[in-house]
């Protein structure tokens, strides 16, 4: 099969691992990963990469003529209608939003320049949120459009899949799966020797960590409140991360917990593994907010590949991501947070039940050989079923 593969995220050699694996289990797959030659989010701007697992040819940059937004970028027409034309992929598939001009545009050239070829979109989109007119207008036609032309969309939680069909009114093929996967070798490399004592942590003193965005509806607010009725406990706390809520974090929180708070900046991904794995508990107490909820929360899977008791909170795809490998609070509660970080903080044997769960429910679903393998067969499958 011939897959070709739109998607500003595959810029960075890690997220093309799903595709490296695509490749191990199917030595016939023939493959093209479309990026731009450009791609800022909050923190950085991204180059094209290549996973050392592919080849030159298989990771194409093209430039952008107009815009650098998720939603606004439009990819040079005449450089994606040439490599669609020459390529001839069997499947293409597009991890851009449909409203998006860089998902819309691909969609056009596709259905011009090889006709034969079936079409799928990957969505995070749980919330619906639906900008107000006239923008909401332009994205429900240009959506419309996408959706009218594709086979398949793959949901990246439940709660976007309800909605697609609901809600948007999509009525074609849908499935749940994550958009990437994990490494479980990545969990087994061995901690730096002195990590352990940097990071504060002792037998007999439990480990928390928070990592993620420093902003409001990620939560951290709320666990750092909890921890305040929690101060008889042994306990300290790692904050990795960044945000506007940094400056608050450095001054007024660690006034009140000293030594007991220690706070990282967002550190490279060796680093961060490094510090996951010295973590007794992870907590993800995020909310919803108006236009955002939580989608998936890599964290969490993380954390339960190397075997890290989970704490979340009811927000979003969360409950869906942990499964059996934590506890869930009600997003928002104070009293309910503390309630089950006291339980979890007590008790060394359910810390490690939960951690034990956690990495089979991740062996079972979120490696990258699992999801490839469902996401090769699903596409497969749609190309067999396709009259064009």
């Amino acid at each position: 099969m011939k897959l070709l593969v739109v998607g500003h995220t595959y810029i960075t050699a890690i997220n093309q691992a799903k595709y490296v694996a695509m490749k191990q289990l199917d030595h016939y797959l023939n493959l093209r990963l479309i990026v731009p030659q450009e791609s800022k989010d909050m923190y950085m701007t991204h180059k094209p990469e290549k996973n050392p697992g592919l080849e030159l040819q298989e990771v194409v940059s093209l430039p952008s003529v107009f815009g650098q937004s998720l939603m606004m970028r439009i990819l040079n027409p005449a450089c994606l209608a040439t490599v669609l034309k020459e390529f001839e992929p069997d499947h293409i598939h597009i991890e851009e939003d449909p409203h998006s001009f860089t998902g819309v545009e691909t969609v056009f050239f596709s259905r011009r320049a090889c006709r034969r070829a079936t079409i799928s979109f990957f969505i995070w989109d749980n919330l619906a949120h639906v900008p107000p007119f006239p923008l909401g207008l332009i994205k429900r036609c240009l959506a419309r459009y996408s959706f009218d032309r594709c086979e398949l969309i793959v949901c990246g939680n439940s709660e976007a899949q309800q909605l697609l069909h609901t809600v948007k009114g999509f009525t074609g093929q849908s499935m749940v799966l994550p958009q990437f996967g994990l490494d479980p070798d990545e969990f087994d490399t061995p901690i730096p020797n002195n990590l352990h004592k940097q990071l504060g942590k002792t037998h007999s003193t439990p480990l928390i960590g928070f990592l993620g965005r420093l902003v409001p509806e990620k939560g951290v607010l709320l666990l750092l409140e909890a921890l305040t009725k929690l101060r008889t406990l042994r306990w300290t706390l790692l904050v990795v991360g960044n945000g506007p809520l940094k400056n608050e974090l450095s001054t007024r929180w660690k006034n009140i917990f000293g030594n007991r708070l220690m706070l990282l900046d967002g550190v490279p991904r060796s680093v961060y593994r490094h510090c996951l794995r010295c973590l007794d508990i992870i907590v993800v107490p995020s909310y919803a907010a108006p236009a955002w909820k939580e989608q998936f929360g890599y964290n969490i899977a993380e954390a339960m590949m190397a075997g890290i008791a989970c704490v979340g909170s009811s927000s979003g795809s969360i409950p869906e991501v942990i499964g059996p490998g934590g506890l869930i609070f009600k997003e928002g509660s104070v009293a309910e947070l503390v309630s089950v970080l006291e339980t979890v903080l007590q008790s060394e044997t359910l810390r490690k039940e939960l951690g034990k769960k956690g990495r089979i429910f991740a062996m079972e679903r979120y490696t990258n050989v699992k999801i490839a393998s469902d996401y090769l067969a699903a596409f497969k499958q749609v190309v067999a079923n396709s009259t064009r």
